[in-house]
């Protein structure tokens, strides 16, 4: 038996990942808000970071909503007295708004376009109750009649707290009214037209428009007063609110969109001056080293988060223009679409979609999305 032995070299490709390029990736992939967390845990143990003092509302881009009547609609009164009893009326709610309506929305009987309508419309309510879009950009989101979301929009401003839903301080109020059983003509017409007289306390010009008495007025006023302005702020008092802080924005402007990168959301970072400034005066070598290596350490940083906006940014760019009907005409537009489609567009490896992506946000005319769902493998075609 022969046997035969071939021996051949092979040089095989291997990444060797540095401790820098794995900071670098972890850095790509962060959201704004773990990003943020990440610098300010850098601060403490580097001096010579430093942190604008103009720090961002990170509030700036937040967005929510809701609404709400009873007939129509059959609801479980055993579950409905429950909520009342244990959740409604407490002044430490345990739960969010959200869930609170929502739970309030599973007690009624509603089809699956209703339902979605709803869940929509309780997607997009703020802290305070009150509903963030309007009903044309509903219409244009959802693609469903005018009418239907208006409908929809009744039932769940029949939902508590009193007043939740609402678009505006005077629907609020009157919801108010409505759900005490209270018909008042002269004060619907005062909370509908003289707002802003009797919180510039022009009684006389509220009693002489309304034919009322000065008295008449004042009563009212005062009940007024007793109203809930924010029906939905107990559902955040003592507690710490986790808001959604888009990474990107898209807007429309004209026949084209622009794509930008959020960094309101971020903390503008730079190099103490003060550590600069001694590098240039006479001291021994090792605190030299040790202040150059913290200054290092800042330039890689900035360097990373320059680099994890500008891959961002490409990313999206490419993203926006395959998606263009769905921004421009809502969730029913929307088109099949991978990440390894658009990383071959944009010359780069799938992984690194992936990381730009993770864990982040868009925000858009029809909300705050994760920007994985702006990647569908396949559409519903109902």
């Amino acid at each position: 038996m022969d046997f035969y032995f071939d021996l051949n070299l092979v040089q095989p490709q291997k990444i060797i990942l540095t401790p820098q390029l794995k900071e670098a990736l972890e850095i790509l992939k962060m959201n704004s808000q773990e990003l943020t967390e990440y610098i300010q845990n850098e601060i403490e143990i580097n001096p010579a970071l430093d942190i604008y003092p103009d720090c961002p509302d990170t509030q700036k881009y937040v967005l929510p909503i809701t609404l709400e009547t009873k007939e129509y609609f059959e609801r479980n009164d055993e579950i409905i007295d429950f909520i009342n009893n244990n959740v409604a009326d407490k002044s430490a709610v345990n739960m969010s708004l959200k869930d609170y309506l929502l739970m309030q929305l599973g007690t009624v009987k509603l089809s699956e376009n209703e339902m979605e309508i709803a869940e929509y419309l309780i997607d997009n309510i703020d802290d305070n109750g009150y509903l963030t879009v309007t009903l044309l950009e509903a219409v244009s989101f959802l693609n469903f009649p005018i009418s239907k979301i208006e409908k929809i929009l009744k039932v769940l401003q029949s939902f508590k707290p009193s007043g939740v839903c609402a678009r505006n301080l005077k629907e609020c109020l009157i919801i108010q009214l409505k759900h005490m059983g209270i018909e008042d003509e002269n004060m619907e017409n005062i909370i509908k037209k003289h707002l802003n007289y009797l919180a510039d306390n022009k009684i006389l010009q509220v009693a002489k428009e309304n034919g009322i008495r000065r008295e008449q007025v004042i009563e009212i006023y005062k009940f007024i007063k007793t109203l809930e302005p924010k029906p939905g702020r107990k559902f955040y008092g003592g507690r710490q609110i986790k808001y959604i802080i888009p990474d990107a924005i898209v807007k429309k402007n004209n026949d084209y969109f622009e794509v930008y990168v959020n960094e309101d959301a971020l903390p503008n970072i730079n190099i103490n001056s003060y550590y600069k400034s001694i590098l240039s005066e006479d001291i021994n070598i090792e605190a030299r080293k040790f202040i150059q290596s913290k200054i290092d350490r800042v330039n890689w940083l900035i360097k990373c988060i320059e680099k994890r906006k500008n891959t961002l940014l490409k990313v999206l760019l490419c993203v926006v223009d395959k998606q263009k009907e769905f921004f421009k005409k809502g969730k029913k537009y929307i088109k099949p679409l991978t990440m390894e489609e658009v990383a071959r567009e944009i010359s780069v490896h799938e992984s690194t979609v992936i990381r730009a992506v993770s864990g982040k946000y868009i925000q858009c005319s029809w909300g705050i999305f994760d920007i994985k769902y702006l990647f569908p493998s396949r559409v519903s075609k109902s």
